[in-house]
């Protein structure tokens, strides 16, 4: 990037900073008001008045329709003990930045949504992406009423991210040139990020959900509570720790540090735990406002409006689908509850009225429903050289009858698409998409013919370059229903053009290890797309193991064992990725994305089934503030992104 560019840039984050500042700062003449609940605490002598309990300049968070009313539970529900990312993306959403919240119509110039600041109140970044000044909030607190400050930062930098017991793995965001990051305390509340090579993606990785115990989030250590079972700190922290049953002090400290599990740990969010996973029944996590919490809204309202959330753990579907379909849930989607499935939209309309919800819509991160991925880096030879042939993969898609699986199998719930972007991305392409997905069994046929399988066996099945029929194996995980009964459909499909397939259906765990281990022939899942593509594009480009098309190339991208080189034009793809990844300049940024995905486009690594149009959610009646469409991805936090904090429920 060279220098007018990157000032350019600087001076539009400046100014943005410098806007949320003089809002936050000086919108706000009038008093403060705080929840009544919160108002008799102070009113007792137990709490300090609001005034003292908010930063110096609080953010403001403009309601998405109205001001709110204090009050309510916010009642959710997960799908497992394990299932820490419900809690992340729903009460445990605060990081130095976070995501703009994504509205349909909205212009979207880079390749994600757009980042907002956060808990940071601003930031500079210098002409090349190499240094990143965060400026905190003066005043703001921790959840217990201890200050927020660059020493908690810092106590992070020093203490968790470059102690390699505590943490022996950076995280990837972290790493440039080789080499960790740099974090500098400027002041009490000033601290500098420097990188050994540009890290056009900081904002955004910050911005990204992290499941606890959070080690990429440097809002999560408060340096007064934690040190005390810090070894560094208190010379009997590993005598102590044993002694209390844990292993080590490594062991008890990241225990202490378990927002979900430990109470007693200070936060930044809008709800605290008060009775964490394990606790209580075992059966419900339950989370209270948060007294010093730095949001408020723009007639001054302390945020947040509810009172607490109750979140119930459950690990049987159909239990969940009983108990939301009575209204017991006030949200519930594919990312949280799990269970608004295509299959499961009629017993939610039927009992819609019973249960006092309304519909919403959820547009998914996922690019596919169901993608085929034929093992190019194929242990066997003759294998790989027939699925390395691109007119083979091309010939199977074009055999494949998209519209009755969709129809039969998905209940007519989405498109005959490729593994492509969705539509709403800066990066949809509509020719990606559609390639050879029109059902044509004679042409599919002749492309098989051309690309010197024209031999067959006595059964109709086609030889491969060794004389052997055609045959091998998908491995598909039990995980879903539909991914077996669209197997069992396209083994017909294949069939009818000469191509023997037979289907492994096994749990996920096995599947990944035989991935892994490039053991498979091919293999079925779901494709990601929207800001997971950013971080995580092994869909359309060998990145890792998980590239299921490509594993061992994917394996030498992230210098991981079972590593093969892969060809020049996948290396280009690689370089022009960790271009994109050094990137600050928006414009840059997204135009090197389109052109790693137009090699993906040229080489058509995997076979994807169908796109859904949109997935739905259901939500109380009386809940207010929270969009009729929402976007929904694994890196973009839903409903995080939307400001729960903001979300009340109207008065009946």
């Amino acid at each position: 990037m060279d220098v007018n560019t990157g000032m350019k840039l600087l001076r539009r984050i400046s100014t943005a900073a410098a806007l949320l500042a003089l809002t936050a700062g000086t919108a706000l003449a009038q008093d403060y008001k705080e929840a009544p609940i919160l108002a008799q605490e102070v009113a007792a002598g137990k709490l300090p008045p609001v005034t003292e309990r908010l930063p110096k300049e609080p953010l403001v968070v403009k309601p998405f329709e109205s001001v709110g009313q204090y009050g309510g539970t916010w009642r959710l529900t997960m799908a497992s003990a394990s299932d820490i990312s419900s809690l992340v993306r729903t009460i445990g959403y605060e990081n130095f930045t976070r995501w703009e919240t994504w509205q349909p119509g909205m212009e979207q110039k880079d390749i994600v949504p757009g980042v907002v600041m956060n808990v940071a109140k601003s930031v500079d970044i210098n002409t090349d992406g190499t240094e990143y000044t965060f400026k905190l909030r003066e005043g703001m607190k921790w959840s217990d009423g201890q200050p927020y400050t660059a020493d908690d930062v810092m106590f992070w930098y020093e203490d968790v991210y470059s102690n390699t017991e505590v943490m022996p793995t950076k995280p990837t965001w972290s790493v440039r040139g080789g080499k960790p990051l740099v974090v500098e305390k400027i002041d009490d509340y000033t601290v500098k990020f420097k990188f050994a090579a540009p890290n056009g993606l900081l904002l955004q990785a910050l911005a990204t959900p992290a499941n606890d115990p959070e080690p990429n989030v440097p809002t999560a250590y408060p340096k007064h509570y934690l040190e005390k079972f810090h070894a560094k700190y208190n010379e009997n922290a590993d005598a102590e720790a044993k002694a209390s049953g844990g292993q080590n002090w490594v062991s008890n400290f990241n225990a202490k540090a378990d927002a979900w599990r430990n109470p007693d740990l200070p936060r930044l969010n809008p709800w605290i735990v008060s009775s964490g996973i394990g606790q209580g029944n075992g059966s419900q996590v339950v989370a209270k406002r948060n007294p010093y919490y730095f949001k408020v809204d723009t007639e001054g309202n302390q945020l947040p409006y509810m009172d607490q959330s109750t979140i119930d753990i459950i690990s049987d579907p159909q239990v969940t689908l009983l108990k939301a379909a009575n209204g017991d849930f006030d949200m519930v989607d594919s990312y949280i509850g799990f269970v608004t499935t295509p299959e499961n939209k009629g017993t939610f309309f039927d009992n819609q009225e019973r249960g006092n919800y309304d519909f919403y819509e959820v547009l998914p991160n996922r690019a596919n429903l169901m993608i085929v991925s034929l093992n190019l880096t194929n242990k066997n030879p003759v294998k790989r050289e027939i699925f390395g042939n691109r007119v083979f993969r091309e010939a199977l898609s074009t055999a494949i009858n998209r519209d009755e699986i969709i129809e039969v199998v998905w209940l007519g719930q989405g498109l005959p698409y490729q593994t492509v972007e969705r539509p709403e991305s800066p990066l949809f392409d509509e020719e990606m998409a559609t390639q050879f997905t029109k059902f044509d069994p004679v042409l599919a046929n002749k492309m098989l013919d051309e690309a010197g399988f024209a031999k067959k066996d006595g059964n109709g099945i086609r030889l491969g370059p060794d004389g052997k029929p055609i045959q091998f194996t998908i491995d598909i995980s039990v995980l879903r229903q539909p991914w077996i009964d669209t197997a069992e459909l396209i083994k017909k499909y294949w069939r009818n053009v000469g191509i023997d397939l037979l289907i492994n259906t096994t749990d996920t765990t096995a599947l990944n290890q035989r991935v892994e281990s490039n053991d498979h022939d091919a293999a079925v899942w779901s494709a990601s797309g929207g800001a997971d593509t950013l971080f995580d594009p092994k869909y359309f480009l060998p990145s890792s193991w998980a590239s299921f098309y490509a594993t061992a190339w994917g394996q030498w991208y992230a210098k991981d064992s079972n590593a093969e080189e892969p060809p020049e034009v996948v290396k280009k793809q690689m370089a022009l990725y960790d271009e994109l990844f050094a990137t600050v300049d928006v414009g840059k940024r997204l135009d090197l994305m389109k052109q790693v995905m137009q090699i993906a486009k040229e080489q058509f690594y995997t076979i994807g089934i169908m796109q859904p149009t949109t997935d739905y959610g259901i939500i109380n009646k009386q809940l207010r503030n929270v969009p009729k469409t929402l976007l929904a991805s694994t890196e973009y936090t839903h409903p995080g992104a939307a400001n729960p904090e903001q979300f009340y429920f109207a008065q009946k």
